[in-house]
């Protein structure tokens, strides 16, 4: 047992301040952070280690502070509006596949609203950090490089992609207007758009403009192209539920979908092709694979309801509907 603070640590725990000790010795604050509070979740009394998780959190947020000067001086691209219906504008440069069939291997029965227990189940999550949520007091699981805010913007959504940050700001969690593209490494800013041009559709009521904003939903990054899905509230029919596939360095616009395509919580890009899922609730949905090179649908599966998650695992696609968890196998060409 050590005691320090008052209070006696096992060696396992005191292990972990030790390795949260570490963590804040080499930059990473926020890793410093979670085994404190790890620690103090079973040790309270523990004094030391609550000095220690004082010392990580303000580290942090000086850490997150410097990071949001950095996005501050930088100015937004601000992208035009976008073709409402499938454009082709010139080839993205990805490596084309053979087109993937998606057979079914087995569906069954959910418990509607226990998406936590099936990707549990699954060994399944997002590739995403937690953002802070200051209206629940929520602080998050950001490291030091990624900055909560953009100006008056929240950070609502933060993907880890192959040493990649992409970020999205916007007023609300409903999703970003702005999406940044940053280095994991060094923290190097590589691109930042403005998709204020994306919200609304040509002819969109006044009276809707407020709560049909489409606004940035997910995101993937293919060599130099970035892949953003708009989306607003699944009811929504017509002009909506977009993937665009853009320029990661200029912003210029190499395809559009044709909409309808993608409202899941994800997409998913394998072998030159994307995979997405669009449907309202319980009503029939269908999944799609369009050609990541030009944007075309290649083919719609139906299904049940509406997909909410696509995840893929040695071959096969995971699908978490609204009542029904399906998965299929991937076959390409002959294989």
């Amino acid at each position: 047992m050590v005691t320090t603070g008052g209070e006696a640590l096992p060696p396992a725990l005191a292990l972990r301040r030790a390795q949260g000790v570490a963590a804040m010795d080499g930059g990473r604050h926020d890793l410093a952070r979670q085994a404190f509070a790890e620690v103090l979740d079973e040790a309270p009394g523990n004094l030391a280690t609550q000095a220690l998780y004082d010392a990580a959190t303000e580290a942090l947020l000086a850490a997150q502070s410097r990071a949001g000067e950095q996005f501050a001086g930088r100015a937004a691209t601000v992208l035009p509006a976008p073709p409402w219906a499938y454009t082709l504008k010139r080839p993205a440069p990805i490596e084309p596949g053979p087109p993937p069939t998606l057979t079914l291997v087995s569906e069954r029965a959910n418990g509607i609203g226990d998406d936590g227990e099936w990707l549990t189940r699954n060994g399944l999550a997002l590739p995403e950090y937690e953002v802070p949520n200051p209206m629940r007091g929520e602080p998050g699981t950001l490291p030091p490089s990624i900055p909560p805010t953009f100006g008056k913007y929240l950070l609502v959504q933060a993907i880890r992609e192959d040493g990649f940050n992409i970020l999205f700001y916007g007023t609300d969690y409903s999703g970003g207007r702005f999406v940044a593209v940053q280095r994991e490494d060094d923290a190097e800013l590589v691109a930042l758009f403005d998709f204020e041009a994306y919200a609304h559709p040509p002819g969109t009521p006044a009276g809707e403009r407020a709560f049909a904003a489409q606004r940035a939903t997910w995101a993937a990054l293919a060599g130099s192209v970035l892949l953003v899905g708009h989306a607003h509230h699944a009811e929504a029919k017509g002009g909506n539920a977009f993937i665009t596939a853009l320029d990661l360095d200029s912003g210029e616009l190499l395809w559009r979908s044709a909409p309808l395509v993608a409202n899941a919580a994800d997409f998913v890009v394998h072998r030159g092709h994307v995979l997405s899922g669009y449907g309202a609730g319980a009503e029939p949905g269908h999944l799609y694979v369009l050609d990541a090179v030009t944007g075309k649908t290649v083919s719609k599966t139906r299904v049940k309801s509406g997909p909410d998650y696509l995840f893929l695992r040695t071959g096969q696609l995971l699908v978490r509907c609204y009542d029904t968890d399906y998965v299929f196998e991937l076959r390409h060409g002959g294989g």
